[in-house]
């Protein structure tokens, strides 16, 4: 028997033309023997490749409502997901971030039982995880006062209540798994096995998230400056006992060029990395009162569902394929 409850799922596309057909059937599919009624929405990431145009052409032919959501410019993996959360309306919401699937399509049905559970969301998180990832999370979950409890995640499932909470955070670092905590609604994870994991290389837009995650979900910047200060004002008063000791017993004491050097030197290296943070907090204060959109949308095009002819083709041409691998 399908699940009653309406269900949107959100898509992140960028330049994955291979794998689009594949992965939106399979997934279509999925949830048309699981769902009584489901969405699925696609945002493409201003794909460069023919990536908007395959799923363009495949929506047409899927047995579920469709809806692509196009960015008008590269905005990046949290942004993007934003614009599709924005225009879901599903009582749970699924989030895939990624159309290069490394899960069987059942982690999304475990997910949902589990949510049903009595939590609000529910994520299915990778046994296999990079070295990049585990260094990143342990960071971060050391340094949050959120105490957060991140970890690679392949899916996602939120109720409509966690969602709508997590969107109405006017935060402009739009970084969902700490947006998510905050909110405080009963969460859980399911660890799953995976075919492999998807290895993030160290580009512009993943070092600046880290480091927008790391300033904006702990106070790193502020004990950094704090101790800093510390360890400067404890140096300041060696230097000066110091001072004082030659003063007294050293009679033939040298002009104090070397000592005077390093004092300045070391103090205003202390006192231009405290700046540092701190005209980086100033610039976060500056985006927050600037309230821009955090994402901009090209088009969006609705697929209707497809014909009761094509729905039963595509459900027939599944189970044969289903029963010829088994």
């Amino acid at each position: 028997m399908k699940e009653q409850a309406f269900v949107s799922l959100i898509m992140y596309l960028h330049n994955q033309e291979s794998q689009v057909e594949g992965t939106l059937r399979a997934i279509d599919y999925f949830f048309a023997s699981s769902f009584e009624n489901y969405e699925i929405i696609i945002v493409d990431d201003y794909s460069t490749d023919q990536s908007l145009s395959v799923a363009q052409s495949v929506a047409q032919k899927m047995i579920s409502h469709v809806t692509i959501v196009n960015l008008s410019r590269k905005h990046g993996v949290e942004q993007a997901m934003f614009a599709g959360l924005n225009k879901s309306i599903g009582d749970f919401v699924f989030e895939i971030d990624n159309f290069d699937l490394t899960f069987p399509a059942d982690v999304l049905m475990k997910i949902y039982k589990k949510a049903l559970q009595g939590y609000d969301i529910v994520s299915a998180s990778s046994k296999q995880l990079s070295t990049k990832s585990k260094l990143f999370y342990k960071l971060i979950n050391k340094l949050s006062y959120l105490q957060l409890d991140l970890s690679t995640e392949v899916a996602r499932v939120v109720s409509r209540r966690a969602l709508n909470a997590m969107l109405n955070l006017k935060e402009k670092v739009r970084y969902r798994k700490a947006l998510y905590a905050f909110t405080g609604y009963p969460s859980t994870k399911l660890v799953v096995e995976t075919t492999g994991v998807r290895p993030r290389s160290w580009n512009r837009e993943n070092v600046s998230l880290a480091l927008d995650v790391i300033v904006s979900f702990s106070n790193i910047g502020l004990k950094a400056a704090h101790y800093m200060s510390l360890l400067f004002f404890l140096f300041s008063i060696v230097m000066i006992v110091y001072s004082l000791y030659n003063f007294i017993f050293n009679k033939n004491i040298v002009e104090g060029w070397t000592t005077l050097m390093i004092l300045i030197s070391t103090g205003f290296a202390g006192m231009f990395f405290i700046f540092g943070m701190l005209g980086e907090y100033l610039s976060r204060m500056l985006i927050e009162l600037q309230d821009r959109p955090s994402y901009s949308v090209r088009s969006v095009q609705m697929f209707k569902e497809a014909s009761p002819e094509i729905k039963h083709e595509v459900m027939v041409s599944h189970s044969e394929a289903a029963a010829t691998k088994v």
